[in-house]
């Protein structure tokens, strides 16, 4: 092989891996997706079943003055005002068959060294839990679906702990409200 077809070979390489890297890059995006016949992730929920709050240790919890009813209705609210059909555990009743549901469900991990201070990983995940088969097995397994995740780490005195964490699952419930809303199919005005 000569030197002009070694190059010409080489800047071959080079587009197909550029063709490659475009075409990649395409398909990764989330609207590309989309075009090709998927759906986002919370498209037809119909209820979002608000869980109390998950606590790694509830003595941590209890010692810095967290409660799973008021962070419950923390979030509640906001969801409420953004017009997302949300219900809490103690208001939900069983699920209806062709009314898709998910949970979101507040998890916070608290330290306090004994201290004035404490400190929390919040988070806040949409998601389900099903029993599916799924082959070569064919035993159920137990698989969790994440549709939807946010978490901050928050730290205060021990007196203003529950608002700071109060006022974080809002904001997470915000922006939660909002991706739900991009997800739902677009309304056809009526006579349309």
């Amino acid at each position: 092989m000569n030197a002009w077809n070694a190059r010409s070979a080489m800047s071959g390489n080079k587009r197909s891996i550029l063709k490659n890297a475009a075409l990649a890059a395409l398909l990764l995006t989330p609207g590309f997706a989309h075009a090709q016949g998927s759906a986002p992730a919370m498209f037809g929920v119909k209820e979002v079943l608000i869980q109390y709050a998950r606590f790694s240790n509830p003595k941590t919890a209890d010692a810095c003055s967290l409660s799973r009813e008021d962070l419950a209705r923390a979030i509640d609210k906001v969801l409420t005002e953004n017009n997302i059909p949300a219900l809490t555990a103690t208001d939900a009743k069983p699920p209806m068959m062709g009314a898709a549901r998910i949970e979101l469900i507040p998890e916070l991990s608290t330290i306090n060294n004994g201290s004035l201070d404490c400190t929390s990983w919040v988070s806040l995940t949409a998601e389900t839990r099903n029993n599916l088969r799924i082959p070569p097995v064919d035993t159920p397994r137990s698989v969790t679906v994440t549709y939807w995740h946010q978490g901050a780490i928050i730290a205060s005195e021990h007196s203003g702990h529950e608002g700071l964490a109060e006022d974080i699952l809002k904001k997470m419930a915000l922006q939660f409200a909002q991706q739900y809303r991009l997800d739902q199919p677009p309304e056809v005005p009526p006579g349309q």
